[in-house]
């Protein structure tokens, strides 16, 4: 399982306590070709989420499937106490967790890992979304337009059926790319980036989506002088730093993505 998403990791100064608690779905809508948006009422006691945290979710009470499924937070109503996650159905456990009706309870672990870096002294972001690392990218926006910094929001997918029917998603205006040109940019969305973007030594990117994606972003800002946050995608099977399977290696040497991300600084991964 992956999250494109515990302690506070580097490259942040906040974050909630976790908390483990029973949600009730308030609604759970396919927005697009196999991509689903769920709220969730989210615990009192549990710490409010920041863009690039993530939760865990234990989608049947059964054996199968065994391992709690990541999932990286899209959007947060601090004053509904509501959460919302994108996600994908990718097998037997997100199918499960598509069939959740309003109502329905599920356990949930979170807020965990930690957050994009968001303040200071900047004043201009790109923020970039790749396929199913949509959701963050979407809670870092509203984020970041809440704080007045410039942000340019760059979406990417196949084709246009994967773009998201989403009020999150239409609320934060996307700069939209297609591989096939079916809608927005034909090209994916470093080409996009190349063509249309200038960055500088006073641009913040941030990106989450697939490892190519991330690795070309992070090419763009080494060459331009600006700085880059990525949110990596990895296999979990614990999500609270215990299991180490999802580690990635780092200038640093190897970190967790789990405890000490899912936000590296791009400068700092060692891509393969």
């Amino acid at each position: 399982m992956s999250v494109c998403g515990c302690a506070v990791g580097p490259g942040n100064g906040k974050g909630g306590g976790m908390g483990q608690f029973r949600a009730t779905v308030a609604s759970n809508r396919r927005i697009g070709d196999g991509f689903y948006e769920m709220a969730l009422s989210w615990g009192a006691m549990a710490g409010a989420p920041h863009p690039g945290q993530f939760l865990t979710v234990r989608v049947s009470g059964d054996t199968v499937p065994l391992l709690r499924r990541p999932f990286a937070f899209a959007g947060f109503d601090e004053a509904a106490r509501v959460a919302s996650v994108i996600y994908q159905v990718r097998g037997r456990g997100t199918e499960l967790l598509a069939g959740l009706a309003a109502g329905e309870e599920i356990d949930v672990i979170g807020p965990l890992g930690n957050v994009f870096p968001v303040g200071g002294d900047d004043k201009r972001a790109v923020a970039v979304a790749g396929g199913v690392g949509l959701g963050p990218i979407l809670f870092l926006v509203s984020e970041l337009r809440k704080q007045g910094v410039e942000t340019e929001f760059v979406f990417g997918c196949r084709g246009e059926a994967l773009i998201p029917d989403s009020a999150l998603f239409r609320d934060a205006g996307a700069r939209i790319c297609t591989d096939d040109g079916s809608a927005g940019f034909r090209g994916n969305v470093v080409e996009y980036i190349n063509t249309n973007i200038k960055l500088d030594g006073g641009t913040v990117v941030y990106g989450c989506g697939p490892e190519v994606m991330l690795k070309s972003l992070c090419g763009l800002t080494e060459r331009s002088g600006a700085k880059g946050w990525m949110s990596l995608e990895a296999m979990m099977a614990c999500g609270v730093g215990a299991c180490m399977g999802c580690v990635v290696k780092t200038a640093s040497g190897y970190q967790r993505v789990c405890k000490e991300g899912p936000v590296f600084d791009g400068g700092e991964i060692v891509w393969g």
